[in-house]
């Protein structure tokens, strides 16, 4: 059955400009070279984006000779989606519960079905749910396991700090840098076995280029910001009907699965101070929660860290979607996953426009969290 993802809610073109972003700026002061990012990072590949290393994963992956069906959550991005479209994957979505985490009954009724070659495991917003569980049952089946951290970036790290030992190995593992850290591009990936193509790094000029945005250069960022500024007022259209568009790709590209990633980005990975950036996103994230006090909105749908959890948003259940446009219109740069795809899963097709994600980056001022915490006591139904 084709894929069919549901049309966007908002357009950025609606909002003003953020004073608070859902992302960390690059600042020179932050990066430490005299330390060096725990882990190996010989086994790592650094690919242009997530969706890059995930579809690098899909090629090294694929069966050949028999048909690749692969188990992805009914939640996601449709960037974890598009590369498994685009090598003819076919595509099954399982239910996610309330809180993320997974029915290990209902996923072994998927898997039952013996014609299951792969399944994605997603570490939502940088929480671990249940996905330990999930790995370990995995590990029994006859599956190929694909771990989506592009939330996580630490779990990926740490997957070679501690030998693998957290849970079972798995097939592939995916994150997305620029999540995390102040990257313009990024993503990284382990996999099992050896990958043996080579990826191509842009030209010196190019790779300049870059640099100029991250430090910021006016001439380089007033390119990047009309690129984007266009992207933004001008996006797809999509037709009301979804059969339309199954075909359609608005977010991955081939060129993805050949493209290495800046040389900068992988000095930012290596050399970022990653013990204080775990510290400030968890205290960010307890002092919102804590904080924000307006159940008639809505609350965060984790109210507390485990000691694993290193939290790239908050995720938070508004009570009516309403509250996302006012939040956006206040200047806080809130995020929700709106081109789900149409699935069965009743938790995925509502949070599409309930489930929002709240920026608790470790570059938050005090004045900015105080700011995220008043815009959302202040509002009223």
């Amino acid at each position: 059955m084709a894929v069919k993802f549901l049309k966007p809610l908002a357009d950025a073109s609606q909002f003003p400009t953020p004073s608070v972003t859902a992302t960390p700026k690059f600042r020179l002061s932050d990066l430490d070279i005299a330390q060096h990012t725990k882990g190996d990072v010989r086994e790592t590949i650094f690919t242009r984006n997530g969706r890059g290393a995930i579809g690098i994963a899909g090629t090294a992956l694929r069966k050949e000779n028999r048909k690749n069906v692969i188990l992805i959550p009914a939640y996601h991005c449709p960037a974890l989606v598009e590369p498994f479209i685009w090598l003819d994957y076919e595509i099954r979505f399982y239910p996610v519960r309330s809180d993320l985490s997974i029915d290990l009954n209902l996923l072994e009724k998927e898997i039952s079905s013996g014609d299951v070659t792969h399944c994605v495991v997603v570490r939502y917003f940088g929480f671990g749910q249940n996905n330990n569980d999930v790995i370990q049952f995995l590990h029994s089946q006859p599956v190929e396991i694909i771990e989506d951290c592009a939330h996580s970036l630490f779990r990926f790290v740490d997957h070679f700090a501690d030998s693998g030992k957290q849970v079972p190995d798995v097939s592939a593992s995916i994150c997305s840098i620029n999540k995390i850290l102040p990257t313009i591009d990024g993503g990284a990936l382990y996999l099992k076995h050896k990958y043996e193509a080579e990826l191509t790094h842009v030209g010196w000029v190019e790779e300049a280029k870059a640099c100029a945005f991250i430090v910021g250069i006016p001439q380089r960022v007033a390119k990047i910001k009309a690129l984007f500024k266009k992207t933004e007022v001008e996006p797809t259209q999509h037709n009301a009907d979804p059969s339309e568009e199954d075909m359609h790709l608005r977010y991955f590209q081939p060129i993805d699965l050949a493209s290495a990633s800046y040389r900068h980005t992988k000095t930012i990975f290596c050399h970022s101070n990653l013990t204080d950036i775990r510290k400030q996103r968890r205290d960010n994230f307890e002092f919102i929660v804590k904080n924000i006090d307006n159940p008639e909105v809505g609350n965060a749908l984790f109210q507390q860290l485990e000691n694993e959890d290193i939290p790239y948003v908050i995720p938070f259940l508004l009570q009516d979607e309403k509250y996302f446009f006012d939040l956006r219109k206040k200047g806080i740069q809130i995020l929700r996953w709106e081109e789900v795809a149409v699935s069965d899963c009743s938790v995925s097709q509502d949070y599409r426009s309930r489930l929002i994600q709240i920026p608790c980056h470790q570059q938050l001022s005090t004045s900015q969290l105080n700011f995220i915490v008043d815009t959302f006591n202040q509002l009223r139904p």
